[in-house]
């Protein structure tokens, strides 16, 4: 008898001290888990000098991934059906910002084309991680979104440039002209301090 107590004593307390289960991710909890993760993504660019930002940048999207691959694996790319043009926006920046996984932001895209298609995601997001694979792929870019960002901001390698501007408005984009300014814009906004040298606007 007493070796059936301690035998259910160590049951009980194997029990007592298990880990608990991962609460399951529901449709509901979408928004809030995606604006978690966005924000702890976005956060670091707040970081001075510019090297601890990127590092810990990387730290931040390899945390999250996990995440962010859990909610594609259970509900599909999450578009404007699911969680609103906010949220979808928002779980785009983190699988574009996936870029140790390309097999990932890879999946992500054919899903989202679908998406794109029945005017349930943007046109201009897919445009953007369409051309953040194909770069990550060694092949020049499609939509000219990607750039070398500096005060005479340049489109990273792009296929057919005499077209790029019909591409572009294909999926939504402005003349690629325009982007460039603002690209150039957004760089003496984070680098004031180049205004004044030589070359600067």
């Amino acid at each position: 008898m007493k070796k059936i107590i301690r035998i259910f004593l160590f049951i009980s307390l194997l029990a007592a001290c298990s880990t608990p289960k991962k609460a399951v991710l529901t449709q509901k909890d979408l928004p809030r888990v995606s604006d978690s993760l966005y924000q702890a993504d976005q956060a670091t660019a707040k970081i001075r000098p510019v090297d601890s930002a990127a590092a810990a940048f990387q730290r931040v999207i390899r945390s999250n991934f996990s995440s962010v691959e859990e909610i594609f694996r259970k509900f599909g790319f999450p578009g404007y059906d699911l969680v609103g043009a906010q949220y979808s926006d928002k779980y785009f920046t983190l699988v574009q910002h996936s870029d140790f996984n390309v097999s990932f932001q890879l999946e992500v895209l054919k899903d989202m084309q679908q998406k794109v298609e029945a005017k349930n995601a943007t046109g201009q997001n897919f445009a953007y991680l369409t051309d953040r694979t194909e770069l990550n792929q060694g092949r020049p870019q499609i939509y000219g979104t990607q750039v070398l960002m500096s005060a005479n901001t340049k489109l990273k390698p792009c296929i057919d440039s005499i077209n790029l501007d019909k591409r572009r408005l294909s999926v939504g984009l402005g003349p690629i002209q325009e982007y460039i300014d603002q690209c150039n814009a957004v760089f003496f906004q984070l680098n004031p301090q180049e205004k004044n040298k030589p070359g600067g606007n």
